[in-house]
C-alpha cells in the first residue's frame, strides 16, 4: 500500500509536473529561478553600461583637457614657470665686424677684434652653492651644512681679475637676487685663459667686439672712437657711422632642460653682415712727421696749441691733420676743450671747428686779385709815408717797420699793412666780398667732420672802409685752417683753380683718385706773378726761416694778435702765428699750413710766424716729399734756422 503509485525505479518529470515554488514550504532550486530572474539581469547590464559611458566621457574631458593644458604650457606658459621649466629655445646674436678704418695705403685706423667681459648670475651661485654643502653634509651623518657661496667664488676670481676678493664678494652680495651681472667689461687673453681652467659654477665669458687703434694716438681727434655700444661717438667713426655700422647675425637652437644645444633649424641662423670699411686719404708716415714736428715746436715755444695739415695740391687729398693743445699751469689759456681729458679722441677737431683770424696769410689771396682787376701792378711803386700809413676816412694803419714807398710785389713780401690797404680802397666792396666767397670763405668745405664752422666773414650790409682795410690785412675776418688749404691750393695748380679738399677716398678705388678742382679763381697770369712774390717772401721777406735745403718753396706767413675773449678788441701780447706755403716751386705737390697757437712771447723761439710756423712747414715739407720720393729741386744749402 505503502508503494501503490510511486514507482521507485521512476524519475520525476521535470518538464511537465508542478513547478517547485508552488510547494508550500518547499525551497528554491540551487540554480534559482531561471524563468522569472531575465528582468534583473536587463537592468544590471543597463547599469553598467551607463557606468562605462560616463567614465568614458570623464576621460576624454581628461584626455582634453590635459591636452589643451600641454599646448597651453607651450605656447605661452607662465612667466613662474620659466625659472623652474628652463628655456626651450634659445636666439644669441652672431657679431659681425665693423668695418675698418684704414689709411690711403690700407693700414689700419681702426678695426674690430674678438674681446671678452666676464659675467656672472649671482643667484645661481648662490643656490647651487648652498646645494653642494648640503649634499657634502648628506654624506657625512652629524655634520651640519655650512658655506658662504660668494666668498668662495670671490676667493677665486680674485688673483685673475687682481681685484681684492672683499670687492667682489661685496658686489656679489648687493646683487644676490640678480641672474646676470658684468664683474669685468674687458678681460684679457691670459685672464682668459685661466678663467677657462676654472669650474665656477655661474660665472662665465661673453664675447664681444673690441674696438683698437693700432696707430696710437695718431690723427686721433681725427679718427675718432666708439663708446660701450660699438657706435662712433667722434671723427670719422661718428661721421660715417652708417658705413662703418655692421648688422648682426642671429642663431635660434633647441636646447634641452640643461641648456644643451639639441637642434639649429637651417632657417633659423642668419649671418652677420660686416661693416664698410672706410679708406682715408691719411698717409700714417705723413701723419707721424707732422705730429712730431708740431708737437716739438709747440713745447719750444711754450704754445697753447698749434694745427696742421698737408694736402695733396693735385687731388686735395688730406694727407695729414694734427691738432696739438697744451696746458701751462697758471696761464688762462684762450682755448680749451674738456673732452679731450676724457678722450684725446673726443676732443675737437679744430682744423675744422675752430675759426681764427688769419693775419697777413691772407694778404696773398687780396694781393692776388687786386693784381688781377688792375688795382696795381707788380712793378708799381706804393706810395708809403715813414711812419703809418692814414687812409682817407682817418685810420691809422701801422706796420712793424716803414721802409716807404715800395712796389706793389714788395708790399706782399714785406707784409705791408700799409700798402695792403692803400690798394684795399682802390677796390669796390663788392670785389673784395666776391674775391672771399670766390676763394670759398664763409663757407663750410663739408667732407664728413662733424661739427665743421663756416668761419665769420662780415655781412655785406654791414661791411665798410674800415672793413674793407681791415680784410686786406687778415683782420675781422675769421677762417677754418681747412679753408685756407683749400683757398691757397689755387696758388699750387697751373690753372688757377681750387680743389676740394677730400678725406675719404670713394669706395673700391686703388692707386690715385683724381680730385675735383672748383671753378677758376686766379687767372694764370696772375698766379705765376703770385708765387714769385711768395718765394721771395722765404728767400728774402718775413719766412727766411722756412726755407729748405732740399726744396724751393713759396708762400706767406702771418703773425695775427688774439682777441680778447668775451670782449671786444685784441690782446697786444697774445698771438696766432702762422705760416702757408707750397713746394715744389715748378710743379707743386703738397700744400702745408702750420699754425701755432697762443706762443709765449718770452720764449726764445719768438711769437712770430716767420721765426715758429715757418721752421715746422719747412721740416715737414722736406721729410713728406723725401717720403713721396719727390726729387730735390735746388742743390744743398744751409737753411736758416
Amino acid at each position: 500500500m505503502h508503494g501503490e503509485g510511486f514507482d521507485q525505479g521512476a524519475r520525476p518529470d521535470l518538464g511537465t509536473g508542478p513547478v517547485a515554488g508552488s510547494v508550500p514550504g518547499a525551497r528554491p532550486s540551487a540554480f534559482g529561478d531561471l524563468g522569472t530572474g531575465a528582468g534583473h539581469d536587463d537592468a544590471q547590464s543597463a547599469g553598467t553600461r551607463r557606468l562605462a559611458r560616463w567614465a568614458g566621457a570623464a576621460c576624454c574631458v581628461a584626455l582634453a583637457l590635459t591636452t589643451l593644458r600641454v599646448v597651453q604650457l607651450k605656447v605661452a606658459p607662465s612667466p613662474r614657470l620659466e625659472p623652474a621649466a628652463g628655456m626651450r629655445t634659445s636666439v644669441r646674436a652672431e657679431l659681425a665686424p665693423r668695418g675698418e678704418g684704414l689709411d690711403r695705403r690700407g693700414r689700419p685706423l681702426a678695426m674690430s677684434l674678438v674681446g671678452y667681459r666676464l659675467y656672472c648670475d649671482p643667484a645661481f651661485i648662490y643656490e647651487t652653492g648652498w646645494d653642494k654643502a648640503r649634499a657634502a653634509a648628506k654624506r657625512q651623518p652629524g655634520t651640519e651644512a655650512s658655506c658662504d657661496p660668494f666668498r668662495d667664488a670671490a676667493a677665486a676670481l680674485a688673483p685673475v681679475l687682481k681685484v681684492p676678493p672683499q670687492a667682489i664678494q661685496e658686489l656679489l652680495r648687493s646683487n644676490a637676487e640678480r641672474r646676470y651681472l658684468v664683474l669685468a667689461k674687458d678681460v684679457d687673453e691670459a685672464q682668459v685663459d685661466a678663467l677657462r681652467t676654472m669650474d665656477i659654477d655661474g660665472v662665465g665669458l661673453e664675447t664681444k667686439l673690441v674696438r683698437e687703434y693700432p696707430a696710437e694716438g695718431l690723427a686721433a681727434q681725427l679718427v675718432g672712437k666708439v663708446g660701450a655700444e660699438h657706435k662712433g661717438q667722434a671723427g670719422v667713426e661718428f661721421a660715417f657711422e652708417r658705413e662703418l655700422a655692421p648688422v648682426d647675425g642671429r642663431v635660434k637652437a633647441l636646447r634641452d632642460a640643461f641648456g644643451r644645444t639639441l637642434w639649429i633649424n637651417r632657417d633659423d641662423f642668419v649671418p652677420g653682415d660686416p661693416g664698410q670699411d672706410v679708406r682715408l686719404t691719411l698717409d700714417l708716415a705723413v701723419q707721424e712727421i707732422a705730429e712730431r714736428h708740431l708737437g716739438a715746436m709747440v713745447e719750444k715755444a711754450n704754445a697753447g696749441g698749434g694745427r696742421l695739415i698737408v694736402m695733396d695740391a693735385a687731388n686735395g687729398d688730406i694727407l695729414a691733420m694734427a691738432d696739438v693743445l697744451q696746458e701751462r699751469p697758471g696761464w688762462k689759456e684762450a682755448t680749451r676743450d674738456p673732452s679731450r681729458r676724457i678722450h684725446p679722441s673726443l676732443g675737437r677737431n679744430r682744423n675744422f671747428t675752430d675759426p681764427y683770424e688769419p693775419g697777413s696769410t691772407f694778404k696773398s689771396f687780396v694781393w692776388a686779385r687786386a693784381t688781377e682787376l688792375g688795382a696795381a701792378r707788380p712793378s708799381e711803386v706804393i706810395p708809403l709815408p715813414d711812419g703809418p700809413y692814414v687812409t682817407s676816412f682817418g685810420r691809422a694803419i701801422r706796420d712793424v717797420k716803414y721802409p716807404g714807398s715800395v712796389p706793389w710785389k714788395t708790399v706782399l713780401v714785406k707784409s705791408l699793412n700799409g700798402g695792403m690797404a692803400q690798394v684795399a680802397m682802390r677796390l669796390k666792396h663788392q670785389d673784395l666780398q666776391r674775391m672771399v666767397a670766390d676763394f670759398g670763405f664763409g663757407q663750410k668745405v663739408a667732407i664728413g667732420v662733424p661739427g665743421e664752422s663756416s668761419g665769420i666773414v662780415t655781412p655785406s650790409g654791414k661791411w665798410s672802409n674800415y672793413t674793407q682795410t681791415s680784410v686786406a690785412m687778415g683782420h675781422e675776418i675769421a677762417v677754418t685752417p681747412i679753408q685756407m688749404v683749400r683757398a691757397f691750393s689755387a696758388f699750387a695748380r697751373p690753372d688757377g683753380t681750387m680743389v676740394q679738399p677730400r678725406l675719404v677716398l670713394p669706395r673700391g678705388t686703388a692707386g690715385e683718385v683724381p680730385g675735383v678742382p672748383s671753378k677758376r679763381v686766379i687767372d694764370p697770369k696772375v698766379l705765376a706773378e703770385a708765387k714769385d712774390a711768395m718765394q721771395d717772401v722765404v728767400e728774402a721777406g718775413t719766412a727766411r726761416k722756412a726755407q729748405s735745403e732740399h726744396y724751393r718753396m713759396y708762400g706767406k706767413t702771418g703773425t695775427a694778435e688774439l682777441s680778447i675773449p668775451g670782449q671786444k678788441g685784441y690782446d697786444r701780447d697774445r698771438y696766432t702765428a702762422s705760416f702757408i706755403a707750397a713746394s715744389p716751386f715748378e710743379n707743386p705737390r703738397i700744400v702745408v699750413l702750420g699754425i701755432i697757437d697762443d706762443p709765449d712771447k718770452r720764449s726764445k723761439a719768438g711769437h712770430f710766424g716767420g721765426s715758429i710756423a715757418g721752421p715746422v712747414v719747412r721740416d715737414v715739407v722736406d721729410e713728406t716729399l723725401q717720403y713721396l720720393g719727390v726729387p730735390y729741386d735746388q742743390a744743398p744749402k744751409v737753411a736758416k734756422k
